[in-house]
């Protein structure tokens, strides 16, 4: 049995977190008075009563304290014992990945701020595991045998796929993190959803001829996803689907692996006028390729990409499809945390799975 629920992180939630994360890092310190709600809205651009919900559920979870007549203040920390939160979290990544950089490393990065801002600082005994791809190491199997079964977050477990049974068979509460699995709770977001979106960005920019430049579809799940979305948006506005505009490259720098496949497209003098980028990186690198081959842009060709981890560090402005990272992250640590509150952390008979949706940032 399995419980799926399709889920947008709402504004006011999005504020509270970035509210919280000023709290539990000392920005914003015991006692001190909190900003206006004027100097929030223009902060964070949102709407009185989205702003109010959010400060009103810090209220009730003792981040802030309101004083009659005198305003709102940041209220004295109490950081719970470790008897109080008897489940202790580690994350599970794998160790190619942890040594990544540009946007895959921005990925990594960004989904454990969200765990770390879900379990704040009451939970002192979690922790970040690297482990080997393929296969359980020494490393991982005497670190899981000697410790009393908590909370296992594994970043895409495909990396290690007897990981995930490993750890249940030892009592472990694991969720699966930005992958789907059938076994596993899981927390992901909808990767079809932002091919599409990508794809139909630039349908609405009447462009006829759109590329997608992607990754192995083998290699990882999303890159397949992301082509679905590609091909629904097409079908949807009644757009042929050519095969020669879906191209599929992998290099240990992303934006390589753009520039290759866009500049295969311009040697071939194949008519493109669009682009989806399955990466900034890949649309950074895209970019630079048709640049210097005298394309404008996006006069010419229009470009967009998946992640928003460095569309903004790109040399033309890129519209691009926000993939909530630190949401996915603090949803999984959230519900995990909440699973078992001080019984078993025990793998639940009935899997639940989490999809968040991803939205389009115009530039």
């Amino acid at each position: 049995m399995r419980d799926t629920k399709v889920t947008e992180v709402p504004k006011y939630k999005r504020v509270k977190r970035q509210l919280i994360r000023e709290i539990e890092s000392g920005s914003r310190t015991p006692g001190e008075p909190f900003p206006s709600e004027r100097e929030l809205i223009e902060q964070f651009g949102v709407s009185r009563p989205t702003l109010v919900r959010s400060l009103q559920e810090l209220v009730r979870e003792g981040y802030l304290v309101r004083k009659q007549g005198k305003g709102t203040f940041v209220a004295p920390r109490h950081i719970e014992s470790t008897e109080a939160s008897p489940v202790k979290f580690f994350v599970f990544i794998s160790r190619h990945v942890a040594g990544m950089s540009g946007g895959g490393r921005e990925v990594q990065l960004r989904i454990l701020r969200g765990i770390q801002d879900a379990l704040g600082e009451a939970y002192s005994g979690s922790g970040v595991r690297q482990a080997a791809s393929g296969f359980i190491d020494d490393d991982t199997r005497r670190f899981v045998e000697s410790r009393q079964a908590g909370a296992a977050l594994i970043i895409e477990p495909s990396f290690c796929p007897d990981l995930p049974k490993f750890l249940v068979e030892h009592g472990w509460n694991v969720w699966a993190v930005n992958e789907p699995h059938a076994n596993l709770n899981c927390v992901r977001i909808d990767q079809e959803h932002a091919g599409y979106l990508a794809t139909r960005y630039l349908i609405v920019q009447k462009r006829k001829k759109i590329a997608l430049l992607n990754g192995p579809t083998k290699s990882y799940w999303g890159f397949e996803a992301r082509k679905q979305g590609y091909v629904r948006a097409l079908n949807e506005a009644g757009m042929k689907i050519d095969k020669n505009l879906i191209l599929e490259d992998a290099h240990p720098i992303d934006s390589e692996a753009g520039r290759v496949m866009m500049r295969s497209l311009l040697d071939k003098n194949i008519n493109v006028d669009g682009v989806v980028g399955a990466s900034d990186s890949k649309a950074i690198g895209a970019m630079g390729c048709a640049s210097e081959h005298g394309v404008k842009i996006p006069e010419d060709i229009a470009f967009a990409s998946i992640d928003n981890t460095l569309a903004c560090q790109a040399e033309f402005p890129l519209p691009a499809v926000a993939m909530p990272f630190e949401d996915m992250g603090f949803q999984a640590a959230l519900q995990a945390r909440t699973a078992a509150p001080g019984t078993s952390t025990r793998q639940p008979k009935s899997q639940m799975e989490i999809i968040l949706r991803p939205n389009m940032v115009e530039r």
